[in-house]
């Protein structure tokens, strides 16, 4: 039983949004603002029934909601009408049970099995936030502030309306929950809050982890941990873990029975040896201390992690640690807490685990490690399968972790749609492998970027990012990502950056070689090697894949036919008469001044033949502040710079 996919409506910037989930471990990624923090905040309000506030209601649809409502206050429209035309927030669950045999107990689930048929075996849950009022509460709410004989639906007037709302909106929408006959989704019942906290027991670890232990009091802290032992059911929990708790409790036990006994004795006595004035006589009753001392309370409020020095005997705090080793030990009691209250339930449930930002603090390998080993950890501390949600803004972690579990936060002007890699990686097989181990390897933020870079080598990489700050553009202000991928890989990542639906400028050399492939100037050139220029000519001419490209066809190449979508493709062009073959040629091409010192010259005069491209582009930027930057390289940094989302 796994829950499979989750529908989302009418929540802030989740307008129409899809997310299918991973068996164990799906990963939203995105850039920020994103709503990737939305998903989870709308989890854990209807996990836990809560109402909704205006600030969750959608900014797209805020105005036509408000002027529905003056139209039905104007009276035209009836209640209905405005009920059914106010958008609703809800979020749909999808749970497959199709590997459970026909005998199994469903436990949780079995109250929204609502259909007959045996072929079927998904269960679909609407939570959904329904309209509370009544007709004569809605006219109340506006009375004395609104004139209702009034035709003149002014900003004024909307305003005031919005003012009432905001006020009051907590009470417009209530939490409802339906059971969906998957076959019939007409065909529904209602069922309870309680019916879905049984099935999906969820823990949320919030990106706002505390790291400091003394003084902390919040779920997460290691007091609250310790505190669970001296309260919780010995039979649920694990035999070894059972047989220490008793240990402890017993010893507490022991202890603050001697504690008590003596700490009284010894403050009666106090009492009675420094209170004067004649009180109190041998006839009267006498004063004496009953304190109320608790160890395992004191243990609880004390209690504080330490490091121990593992050449001797002396201890450090816990503050002394870094924070990413405290981050991750607070995950861990967190995940060791929820595997604790997952004990309360049925084991035929489905546990939502959901992550924010897990990263903080932590060193690149540490959050690789992290990653790799949650599935494992989940399955050492809990007997019951946890489907885990992470939100993340780590190309450490999203680059470790397999396609299939990444999600895609893809955000347009006011949603955010759900982009499953999975589907990529079924559609794109030939590529796969290759685009994860370079992904993996080169860590780059692909998935965190509004615009991604491409280039050639080494030398573009150190030098893009000084030709931005010099370009006159935008771009410079903007998150953009640089990856290096070379000639012969660009294209392969053209499918993913397609898929992703972010702007790509594309910066390659024409690579031109003779008849007989060898190396060979641009004017003596009948072709290209670049795989990745002759694989787009072929695609926005129409040739097949056996068809020559030839050089002069290359060089044709429209500015329109440079750009397919969303991405855009530059090589070297003819400048001052000339082209150059490479970045570097190009540089000297267009910097006579501080290469050559001479208007007058040919190919000859510019071709590189310096041993390091890297030390090149290093001597540029070191030496030569202020040269001009490339033609075609100022053109796609120009495209590029105007793109939108």
């Amino acid at each position: 039983m796994k829950l499979s996919k989750i529908e989302i409506k009418n929540f802030r910037l989740l307008i129409d949004a899809t997310l299918n989930l991973d068996n164990n471990t799906t990963v939203i990624v995105g850039r920020n603002n994103s709503a990737k923090t939305s998903f989870m905040d709308f989890i854990r309000k209807v996990l836990h029934g809560e109402r909704i506030e205006y600030n969750d209601y959608p900014l797209s649809l805020r105005k036509v909601m408000l002027e529905n409502l003056i139209k039905y206050l104007n009276k035209e429209l009836s209640f209905e009408e405005f009920c059914s035309k106010t958008s609703k927030p809800s979020i749909k669950f999808f749970i497959d049970y199709s590997l459970e045999g026909e005998n199994d107990n469903l436990g949780g689930l079995s109250p929204f099995i609502i259909d007959i048929n045996e072929a079927i075996s998904q269960a679909i849950i609407l939570a959904r936030y329904d309209i509370d009022m009544n007709e004569k509460e809605m006219c109340r709410l506006f009375e004395g502030s609104f004139d209702l004989k009034s035709n003149d639906r002014s900003t004024l007037e909307l305003d005031q309306v919005r003012k009432i709302v905001i006020g009051n909106f907590s009470r417009f929408f209530s939490l409802k929950i339906l059971a969906v006959n998957p076959g019939d989704e007409n065909d529904f019942q209602i069922k309870t809050i309680q019916n879905l906290k049984e099935l999906f027991p969820c823990y949320l670890i919030s990106a706002e982890r505390d790291l400091d232990e003394k003084g902390y009091s919040s779920s997460s802290s290691l007091k609250t941990v310790i505190s669970e032992y001296f309260s919780v059911d010995l039979e649920k929990l694990g035999k070894d873990v059972s047989e220490k708790v008793i240990e402890l409790r017993s010893a507490v036990e022991t202890a603050n029975i001697s504690i008590q006994a003596q700490t009284d004795l010894l403050l009666s006595e106090l009492i009675n040896n420094t209170i004067g004035f004649g009180y109190p006589n041998a006839e009267e009753l006498q004063l004496g201390v009953a304190t109320n001392l608790s160890i395992a309370n004191h243990i609880k409020d004390s209690s504080e992690l330490t490091y121990n020095n593992i050449f001797g005997d002396e201890k450090l705090p816990s503050s002394h640690n870094g924070l990413g080793y405290k981050n991750l030990l607070k995950i861990q009691f967190e995940l060791a807490r929820f595997a604790n209250d997952l004990n309360k339930y049925n084991t035929v449930c489905v546990p939502i685990l959901l992550i924010e930002e897990p990263e903080s603090h932590m060193h690149p390998q540490m959050q690789q490690v992290f990653i790799g080993y949650l599935e494992k950890f989940l399955q050492k501390i809990s007997k019951i399968k946890v489907q885990t949600v992470i939100t993340t803004h780590s190309s450490h972690i999203a680059n470790t972790i397999s396609f299939s579990k990444i999600r895609y936060a893809y955000k347009m002007v006011n949603e955010v749609i759900y982009k499953d890699l999975q589907e990529f990686a079924l559609e794109n097989p030939d590529n796969l492998d290759f685009l994860n181990k370079y992904l993996t390897l080169t860590r780059c933020d692909l998935f965190f970027a509004d615009k991604v870079i491409l280039v050639e080598g080494a030398s573009e990489r150190l030098l893009i990012p000084d030709m931005i700050i010099k370009s006159s553009n935008s771009l410079s202000a903007q998150y953009y990502s640089i990856i290096e991928v070379g000639g012969a890989y660009a294209h392969i990542f053209i499918p993913l950056v397609k898929f992703l639906n972010i702007p790509c400028l594309i910066i390659t050399d024409i690579d031109s070689v003779d008849s007989e492939g060898k190396k060979c100037k641009v004017s003596k050139g009948t072709h290209s090697s670049n795989a990745t220029i002759n694989n787009w000519v072929r695609n926005v001419k129409g040739l097949k894949q056996e068809d020559e490209i030839s050089l002069s066809l290359i060089n044709s190449l429209s500015i329109d036919e440079k750009t397919v979508g969303k991405i855009h493709l530059e090589f070297q062009i003819y400048e001052n008469d000339i082209c150059g073959r490479s970045l570097e040629e190009a540089i000297m091409n267009c910097n006579r001044d501080l290469y050559l010192k001479s208007e007058s010259l040919s190919e000859d005069d510019i071709e590189f033949n310096g041993k390091s491209k890297t030390t090149f582009a290093l001597d540029l930027l070191m030496k030569n502040n202020d040269y001009n930057i490339p033609q075609y390289i100022a053109n796609g940094l120009n495209w590029l710079s105007n793109q939108k989302r």
